[in-house]
């Protein structure tokens, strides 16, 4: 499962896997390809357009956006999904609900809890569709043995590969093992690593690595560098006097002395195995108790005030132990039947909520088509009226243009007539008439009266 989770999961992504274990090894199997990687997985529920909600698992891949339900699923290439928004989930502030459109539809899903994990799903989805592309390094796919230390972000920004907010968060895990998986790193065959320091006149360095030599190291977790600061060879510890405290270690000899947090017993081990010759020094047995080994009063009244304390806390406990289950069992039984009235409260609530928030989406979707309707209807009656508009205008245009070619035609048949009903026996007639010269086509014309053939008759 750590295809789906990663090897440093949180408290939620497990619960995830108990939920949904058998789920993730059928999509394993059924959907997801050879080179695929599993970017975030969360729970969610997809809100149906029946109006039923069908509980299940969204999962970002470096490929693909998905979600898994009973009897349910859906599957998009990342880059056909062009956008999408958040909401908060109705009056519930610790909930959100995720829409993406997708083409010309869209898919509603809600109860995102809100915490780091769901953060980073988002921001993993905001920059995959930026850029389907982009390599991104989340809290699955990173290897937590290795610690994002400066020269490692430093490699990645140039191959520009992205890195999720919450896993430089998560990744930062304190000093002690910021430091120890550095050093792990640049001594992957060290016998130990431990907190420690060196103190000649002042202290020096904080960790110290047990590889082919006793190596000094000052770990900068601000920078997350790691700096040598002194290097001794194993013989460099023949005479010297170990002293082993209730947790650290005390190396001493002439120069100084070096101090060892914890696994002073393992260091006393590795120095036998190389032959180095040591004393180890020894107390009396009550010496050997936390608090007196020291010899100083201090620590002794301190010690013997908590162990007085402690008897007498045990005491108290042992006690008031019958009476404290009586009232703790009564205390249990009462609040289990509140916690579970409670829970059925904030059901019942939260289920009217989304019963009427999807009656009101419902609503607000009738009312669109209507409108939408209404408008297609209108612009129906324009675009009929602007037709039979045309129509109108086309047939009165044909009509108006018949009566002219009508009107023509009855003129030219009337020129017609008066020519063939006009004529002129020779030119004086003509110039009687007052209509000398005489051009073809006018009435009274004829070839007689135009010798010359020009088209004019009686011109001379």
């Amino acid at each position: 499962m750590q295809k789906w989770i990663g090897n440093k999961p949180t408290i939620i992504q497990k619960s995830i896997i108990s939920k949904f274990e058998n789920m993730m090894r059928q999509v394993e199997i059924n959907y997801l390809h050879s080179d695929e990687v599993v970017l975030k997985v969360i729970e969610a529920e997809f809100d149906k357009k029946s109006g039923n909600e069908v509980n299940g698992l969204l999962v970002i891949t470096n490929q693909r956006f998905m979600f898994f339900g009973k009897n349910e699923q859906h599957v998009y290439n990342l880059i056909e999904i062009n956008d999408f928004k958040l909401q908060t989930d109705g009056k519930d502030k610790n909930e959100q609900r995720l829409i993406l459109f997708i083409g010309r539809f869209q898919l509603d899903f809600d109860d995102l809890k809100k915490n780091d994990d769901t953060q980073e799903f988002l921001d993993i989805l905001e920059q995959k569709l930026y850029d389907p592309n982009i390599e991104i390094l989340t809290t699955v796919t990173h290897d937590f043995e290795y610690f994002l230390h400066e020269t490692r972000l430093d490699d990645l920004k140039k191959k520009n590969i992205k890195i999720t907010p919450f896993l430089l968060k998560r990744d930062d895990m304190g000093l002690s093992k910021n430091g120890t998986r550095l050093l792990k790193e640049i001594h992957p065959h060290a016998q130990l690593i431990v907190e420690g320091f060196y103190q000649h006149k002042q202290k020096e360095g904080n960790f110290i690595v047990i590889d082919k030599d006793v190596l000094l190291y000052h770990y900068d977790n601000k920078k997350h560098n790691a700096k040598l600061i002194r290097t001794w060879y194993f013989g460099f510890f023949n005479g010297m006097q170990l002293d082993h405290f209730a947790f650290k270690t005390e190396i001493s000899g002439q120069e100084g002395k070096l101090v060892l947090n914890s696994e002073g017993k393992q260091f006393e081990s590795i120095l036998t195995q190389m032959g180095i010759a040591f004393i180890i020094k020894t107390r009396r047995r009550y010496k050997k108790i936390l608090g007196f080994r020291s010899g100083k009063w201090w620590k002794k009244s301190i010690a013997s005030l908590t162990y007085l304390f402690i008897l007498l806390f045990s005491g108290i406990l042992i006690f008031s132990e019958d009476t404290e289950e009586s009232k703790a069992s009564t205390i249990s039984t009462e609040t289990k039947d509140e916690q579970v009235q409670n829970k059925e409260q904030v059901s019942e609530k939260k289920k009217q909520e989304k019963a009427a928030r999807l009656a009101e989406e419902k609503k607000k979707q009738e009312e669109t088509a209507r409108i939408a309707e209404e408008k297609r209807k209108k612009e129906e009656a324009t675009r009929l009226a602007e037709e039979k508009k045309k129509k109108e205008e086309a047939a009165l245009l044909a009509e108006e243009k018949k009566e002219k070619e009508e009107a023509d035609r009855i003129a030219a048949e009337s020129e017609e007539e008066a020519a063939a009903t006009v004529s002129y026996k020779n030119c004086t007639a003509v110039r009687e008439a007052g209509v000398a010269p005489i051009h073809k086509g006018e009435p009274g014309y004829a070839k007689h009266l135009d010798r010359d053939g020009d088209g004019i008759g009686c011109d001379r």
